[in-house]
């Protein structure tokens, strides 16, 4: 999102106001995701909904790598975001259920908070990692079609990031019975 908000900013010449609530797409896209979840658990399994979510969520931000200098992108920013929601909580409740089912009452504790805590670190070393690719890709240049340029380039691998994790988690979990 700090991305997105970059691209919003520097490139569309949003307001900071205006930014944020285009975010709010990405909220609605979560809540539906976090209320999907549990139906597609049950009806499937945690794998499935992993891989799911997590294609969801790569397709969603490739498609971000379409994204132009004008305000007409916001056509394909705005669904794009909303999906990514829906996928990314998709994932989110499918890795918790995972990391969680079937441990011993005593244990569930520890497995939520190691579980909690890797969300975190990978939230904390995400924006830095980002933003440094963002910069390397723009050489330090700040105009419009730079920080475009680099907010593509860092999109493109996070997508790729995305569809790692789902190939790991579709080699190598397997869904219980």
């Amino acid at each position: 999102m700090y991305l997105l908000t970059l691209y919003l900013q520097k490139t569309l010449g949003f307001s900071a106001l205006a930014a944020g609530l285009s975010f709010g797409v990405l909220g609605l896209g979560t809540v539906a995701g976090g209320l999907l979840a549990p139906k597609v658990i049950a009806r499937t399994s945690t794998v499935s909904v992993l891989v799911g979510g997590g294609l969801l969520q790569t397709g969603a931000t490739a498609v971000l790598l379409l994204l132009g200098d004008t305000p007409a992108a916001m056509g394909l920013l705005l669904p794009a975001t909303f999906l990514g929601g829906v996928g990314n909580m998709l994932v989110i409740v499918g890795f918790m259920v995972t990391a969680t089912t079937g441990l011993p009452d005593r244990q569930q504790g520890l497995a939520t908070g190691l579980a909690s805590m890797s969300q975190q670190v990978g939230i904390t070393m995400g924006t830095p990692i980002m933003s440094a690719i963002v910069t390397a890709a723009t050489g330090g240049v700040v105009t419009a079609g730079a920080v475009l340029h680099g907010v593509t380039v860092a999109i493109a691998v996070n997508a790729a990031l995305v569809l790692l994790g789902v190939l790991v988690a579709a080699l190598f979990l397997r869904p219980r019975t």
